[in-house]
């Protein structure tokens, strides 16, 4: 006669296996919080992040998507938690590297790139939403980490995906380093967040931007 072992009312092979998975998940969860704790700011509200090239810092409420990177190229991406804004930035590590990608463009001419880049975007999004409109808001010129940068503010409206419409709002940013060049963009799709977003964006995000000289 065979005996059922049973752990909490499951049989053993079931437990064993919740618990294994329960383990896994504390045991991550345990590693990002410390990891979070590790690196966050004085006053508890940003997470400081940091490579070989920049540093920055970003609101707890906001989570790395994806990192990126080769002998050319370092690449952030970022969501809200509320998944309704994006942050990008991509680090060219050289004036030749970037120079190969803008192909055809004045590298010194930052204004040519930004429009350059929003006019890239709207061209993907209107792939799908051919009644799509793309409107220039502004340029502008600000300083970054000591760099004087370019920007386009951009709106995109009547995106469509998912049987719903969305408007998109957003920034894209271009300057050149000492070794190479920075391209910023950050955006929402939801129209209410816009300007709160943004402001959280600049404060947070862009204001303590430290581009490292010399690398």
């Amino acid at each position: 006669m065979k005996v059922k072992r049973k752990i909490f009312g499951l049989r053993l092979p079931i437990a064993i296996f919740i618990i294994l998975i329960l383990t896994f998940f504390s045991t991550g969860y345990l590693l990002i919080y410390f990891t979070l704790l590790r690196n966050l700011s004085e006053d508890g509200e940003c997470i400081s992040f940091e490579t070989d090239f920049f540093r920055f810092k970003f609101p707890r409420n906001w989570y790395a998507r994806a990192k990126w990177e080769n002998d050319s190229l370092c690449i952030i991406n970022m969501l809200t938690t509320e998944y309704d804004s994006f942050f990008g930035l991509i680090y060219y590590k050289s004036w030749e590297y970037a120079q190969s990608i803008f192909s055809g463009l004045d590298l010194r001419d930052g204004l040519l790139i930004t429009t350059f880049e929003v006019n890239r975007f709207y061209g993907e999004l209107q792939k799908r939403s051919q009644n799509a409109t793309l409107q220039f808001l502004r340029n502008g010129s600000l300083e970054i980490s000591g760099y004087s940068a370019i920007y386009t503010i951009f709106r995109i409206e009547n995106v469509a995906a998912e049987n719903l419409q969305y408007n998109f709002t957003g920034i894209i940013i271009y300057f050149l380093t000492d070794r190479g060049a920075v391209e910023i963009v950050f955006y929402t799709w939801i129209d209410r967040v816009w300007e709160e977003r943004y402001e959280t964006f600049k404060a947070k995000i862009l204001e303590l931007l430290v581009i490292k000289r010399g690398v």
